[in-house]
């Protein structure tokens, strides 16, 4: 339900110019936040946030988590700390760059889910990195502003 909702606000915000958009600051700070919350769980506990998305945790699974962990903590500290740069050439590359990187992600997460590798949480994944796609787009192909 609220998936739905963010989902039709972020596609209005696209299409609908008198509508406010969301703000390039915003997208990246949520975006931030999310990498480093996250990142920190696979990088820090990854023997308990494995196993509440149905994984056995083997020490190569183990592994791949923290650099995985890792490389979200770095993608975090990013887009945090860009949040507040005006350069359009630099604002437009952070935004190619992350809208592929949410495409990426996003079939990476559906993948696991229609191959059966993660059980129902997994989906939380598909969602952000759709929702994160969705922003990302909006500032790419809609009408959304990045100041």
């Amino acid at each position: 339900m609220a998936v739905a909702y963010l989902v039709r606000v972020t596609i209005k915000a696209s299409f609908d110019p008198k509508e406010i958009a969301m703000r390039l600051r915003t997208l990246l700070l949520i975006a931030g936040v999310l990498g480093l919350v996250f990142g920190l769980g696979f990088l820090l506990a990854p023997r308990q946030v494995l196993p509440l998305y149905g994984v056995t945790v083997t020490p190569t699974v183990l592994l791949l988590a923290r650099f995985f962990g890792a490389t979200l903590v770095q993608v975090g500290m990013i887009l945090y700390l860009i949040r507040d740069v005006g350069d359009p050439r630099t604002q437009r590359g952070v935004v190619l760059g992350s809208f592929l990187g949410s495409l990426a992600g996003f079939v990476v997460a559906l993948t696991g889910q229609f191959w059966g590798l993660v059980n129902e949480l997994g989906w939380s994944s598909v969602a952000i990195y759709g929702l994160l796609l969705l922003g990302y787009g909006s500032f790419i192909f809609g009408s959304a502003r990045t100041a």
